[in-house]
């Protein structure tokens, strides 16, 4: 048995990291890419096949932190999302939406056809299915607006899992991926086209006069159009938008199929709660299930639970063997369900986020929406508009990020410190203050502020990479206060001098 691989992805693993260099010098482009995972990398091949000048900006290694650690699905199902979009924001809305998504899925396989690796995408149908009798008219709504909308889309009650269901809603002709092995090659035709590639480089400020600046540590980038792919704003750039979505995350564990298990066929996600999401791997050495579950982490001490309870949903209807992964995904939700893809001002400022969970195929949306918009082409003309980030969001989840700032602990320090053992934290309440303790492994203790220095949410710990999280908007730091990604730039303050132990 191999033992497990906790935070990692499968698809990190299975290909070597990247080695691209760091930027040093100054240059001058058409276009800056602000992030290299696939939104930035299919933006930048789209962009480059039409002439432009494209340099990509990536903190850390490309395709290695969300798209690094994704589900891999590549689809126009969006869990039961056409109803929701034609009851409340129009047919229209859904069809432009079904439309998008379907060109970006075509579009990325001719990608792969092109680069010669349609290896890396597998066609196969997706199906949203239910396991309680109540859901079978909602899935049925859901597949006839999916029709509606001119998807390939029916319900069904033959569903390829091995336990009971009352239906689902089928896409034909959808795909999944190893979105590492499309993203490298992708990047290496990048290099050979002339597209410069910066790895473990942030882009630390952005200016503009007549054209943006981008300065990292050690250079700058002078271009026409930024495009800020990350999934969080980067120099304060969009860091408003934030306001106007949430955060959530999703646990993933892969267990080896037994010999006996009939592999499941399909892409599958539930539309009965708790949420249970299903693909298989492929790889030389046998298939892996891997099973996905959401959650908006509430329990101030995140440990293996979330893991746990999939590896036993798993166990109790699939033959699996121990877990040979485990790892999070995260990304961010707008108030209408549509992500936020197009031109933030006139001078050239693009964005792309909010993508709901679904940014394998969003990701082309937005390369498309972006391409055109610097190209002054008309490909995507028929739908961009549903994405424009300067539209009018709704309020409707103002509620839950309010009451996640708001969100504290009474819990005594005195009371809880003592019962941390190494490797352990909690948030807990000393002088009126709300304060995050971690026991470091030579028993010493990091006591920080529990307050998310971005909007105020309390950050919780997450066991399985000792870090803390705001639930908000998906800032994480050490347990010594440093940020490890954003939106949060400012470090949580020390606050050792309120606890003595």
């Amino acid at each position: 048995m191999s033992p497990v691989k906790a935070g990692n992805s499968y698809w990190m693993e299975s290909v070597p990291p990247t080695s691209y260099p760091t930027l040093q010098d100054d240059i001058t482009v058409d276009v800056c890419i602000i992030g290299g995972g696939i939104t930035g990398l299919l933006t930048a091949f789209e962009l480059s096949e039409a002439g432009q000048r494209v340099a990509i900006l990536e903190a850390e290694r490309l395709a290695s932190v969300v798209t690094g650690h994704t589900t891999a699905k590549l689809t126009s199902q969006h869990g039961a999302r056409y109803a929701r979009l034609s009851q409340e924001l129009g047919a229209d809305v859904a069809r432009s939406y079904a439309q998008a998504n379907q060109d970006a899925l075509q579009r990325i396989r001719d990608i792969a056809a092109e680069l010669q690796i349609e290896e890396a995408i597998q066609t196969t149908d997706a199906y949203v299915y239910g396991t309680a009798p109540s859901s079978v008219e909602a899935l049925r709504a859901e597949a006839q607006a999916a029709q509606d909308a001119g998807l390939p889309a029916s319900f069904t009650t033959d569903v390829p899992v091995p336990f009971e269901t009352v239906g689902a809603v089928r896409f034909t002709d959808q795909a999944q991926l190893h979105p590492r092995r499309l993203l490298i090659r992708l990047a290496e035709v990048l290099a050979e086209r002339g597209v410069q590639i910066f790895e473990s480089t942030s882009a630390n400020e952005m200016s503009f006069d007549d054209q943006w600046t981008v300065s990292s540590e050690e250079g700058q980038v002078r271009a026409d159009n930024v495009i800020v792919a990350a999934l969080t704003p980067t120099a304060g750039v969009g860091s408003n938008l934030f306001e106007q979505m949430y955060c959530h995350q999703g646990f993933v564990v892969a267990m080896p199929l037994g010999n006996g298990q009939t592999i499941p066929e399909g892409v599958l996600i539930s539309y009965d709660r708790p949420m249970r999401s299903v693909r298989v791997i492929e790889r030389p050495e046998g298939p892996l299930l891997q099973v996905t579950g959401g959650a908006y982490v509430e329990n101030p001490n995140i440990g293996d639970e979330p893991y746990d309870d999939l590896e036993g949903w798993a166990r109790e209807h699939f033959d699996v063997g121990e877990a040979e992964y485990r790892w999070t995904t995260q990304d961010y939700s707008t108030a209408d369900g549509l992500p936020l893809i197009g031109s933030l001002a006139d001078d050239g400022l693009y964005i792309a986020t909010g993508f709901g969970g679904w940014g394998l195929t969003t990701a082309g949306v937005a390369a498309a929406i972006i391409r055109d918009a610097i190209t002054q082409e008309q490909v995507t003309s028929q739908y961009r508009d549903i994405f424009d980030p300067a539209r009018e969001l709704s309020g409707v989840d103002s509620a839950l990020i309010s009451a996640r700032t708001s969100s504290g602990t009474d819990r005594d320090a005195n009371e809880i410190i003592g019962q941390l053992t190494p490797g352990d934290a909690a948030v807990v309440c000393s002088g009126g203050e709300q304060l995050a303790v971690h026991r470091d492994n030579h028993g010493e203790l990091n006591v920080v502020s529990a307050v998310c220095t971005h909007l105020g949410g309390i950050v919780l710990w997450n066991k399985s990479n000792s870090q803390w999280g705001c639930p908000c908007h998906g800032s994480k730091f050490l347990p010594d206060g440093s940020v490890v990604n954003g939106p949060a730039e400012t470090p949580l303050a020390d606050k050792k001098d309120l606890l003595n132990e």
